[in-house]
């Protein structure tokens, strides 16, 4: 077949071909040999293991998916490159050896080397390098400024600016050679929202105290940055191989691209989309736990006011024919700055409302229905996280006194200021 071609590896293993012709049309075909094994993992939901071929209708959304949704950060990586910016095929020619999930893309011919198949080798940096290298993907996010970061080949998708580095076990930070991945996501805070990482913590812990499977993250300081590092939940080190564990978020398994993630700015995904993809997961025992963990978190982000929490910030986990809802990332309770006054929208429309003083907790028990929650089971919940949201973030308060001491108290307090006056939370 003519054209551009990228080998696609899940974990190491070979599992098909994408094509981008002279034209610019893209498609992705499973290997034969993959597809007929039992225990395959499909590249997406959008593109089953039932089709051996996949058109540009899902893969383009589902590449689009794997990259940074800001476009100074795409065009920097394009001049990086001298690609276009607007050419997911070719900006991952460059950058997808380590992208989310178990995903490698591999220019033909590489295959058999060490790029593909060698999980150990990294190169071990010092904070001030990792704080050189925060500042230059911020310059990124903001300016469009190339950075030429030291490994060069991971991507990370969405809208704020972050890198991925490799934990190594004293500790300390490195940057992975040839295929080992990379382990931990830094985010350093920039932008207008003030002491983001501490709030974005604070939900987070939240979150979990409530009941959500939540991704492990903690505050820190590496030079001039206060930085959020999560852990990765799509890696893992099995027997001292570390191993990459497939995923995708909720717009790539939809073929929705990742310009239209706001169901109510950009007419993307809502929630009656998702509790359709839910019911169609090939398990039954798959469809009762992910529909109720991903209703479990459409109540939280609602009452916590979570006004961000749109299709791409939820993600599935997928291994074989099993799909489950991965923990929660991205949490962020606008409470934090909200001025009481405003209108505060959630992301995904609850029986036919944005606003979330217009959505009752009635309303929020009936969306249970949609993820197969019952009445009794959905008003628990809602009631649950209702009464427990302000003692959860007073929880979380407490542990960020612990771990960064009173340089943070002050957004904290006002994220505690804020929560009392969000329609649903009882403080």
């Amino acid at each position: 077949m003519t054209g551009r071609h990228l080998d696609v590896y899940l974990d190491g293993r070979l599992s098909g071909r994408l094509t981008q012709s002279a034209s610019g049309n893209v498609t992705f075909e499973y290997d034969e040999a993959y597809r007929a094994s039992d225990d395959a993992t499909p590249l997406s939901l959008s593109m089953p293991l039932t089709a051996a071929v996949h058109r540009k209708r899902a893969v383009l959304p589902y590449l689009q998916g794997l990259l940074p949704d800001s476009e100074e950060a795409l065009g920097a990586i394009a001049r990086r490159y001298s690609v276009s910016a607007n050419n997911p095929f070719a900006l991952l020619e460059h950058v997808g050896i380590d992208a989310a999930g178990a995903i490698q893309l591999v220019p033909p011919g590489e295959t058999a080397s060490d790029a593909v198949l060698e999980r150990k080798r990294v190169r071990r940096v010092d904070d001030d390098e990792v704080a050189t290298m925060l500042s230059r993907v911020v310059s990124e996010y903001a300016e469009g400024a190339p950075y030429y970061d030291a490994g060069g080949r991971f991507s990370l998708a969405g809208a704020q600016p972050k890198i991925a580095l490799h934990k190594l076990s004293d500790g300390s930070w490195s940057v992975p050679e040839d295929a080992t991945p990379t382990t931990h996501i830094l985010k350093p805070v920039a932008g207008t929202f003030r002491r983001i990482d501490v709030v974005e913590q604070m939900t987070m812990h939240a979150a979990r105290l409530l009941g959500n499977r939540v991704a492990s993250s903690e505050l820190m300081r590496i030079g001039e940055w206060d930085v959020l590092v999560s852990e990765r939940y799509d890696r893992a080190s099995v027997n001292g191989q570390w191993r990459r564990l497939h995923q995708e978020d909720l717009c790539q398994a939809l073929s929705v691209p990742p310009s239209k993630k706001y169901q109510h700015l950009d007419g993307g995904p809502g929630v009656a989309d998702i509790a359709g993809l839910v019911r169609s997961l090939p398990l039954t025992a798959d469809r009762r736990s992910t529909g109720t963990a991903f209703y479990r978190a459409l109540v939280f982000n609602v009452i916590a006011g979570c006004t961000d929490a749109h299709a791409k910030n939820y993600s599935l986990m997928l291994e074989q024919r099993s799909v489950r809802l991965a923990p929660l990332y991205d949490l962020l309770s606008y409470a934090a700055y909200w001025d009481g006054s405003a209108r505060l929208d959630s992301a995904m429309s609850v029986g036919g409302e944005y606003r979330l003083r217009s959505i009752s907790a009635a309303k929020l028990e009936q969306a249970g229905a949609m993820f197969g929650v019952d009445r009794a089971e959905a008003a628990e919940i809602v009631d649950t996280t209702r009464k427990g949201l302000y003692p959860a973030f007073e929880s979380a308060r407490a542990a960020v006194e612990r771990v960064r001491g009173t340089s943070a108290l002050a957004v904290a307090d006002e994220l505690l200021f804020g929560l009392r006056r969000l329609p649903l939370a009882v403080a």
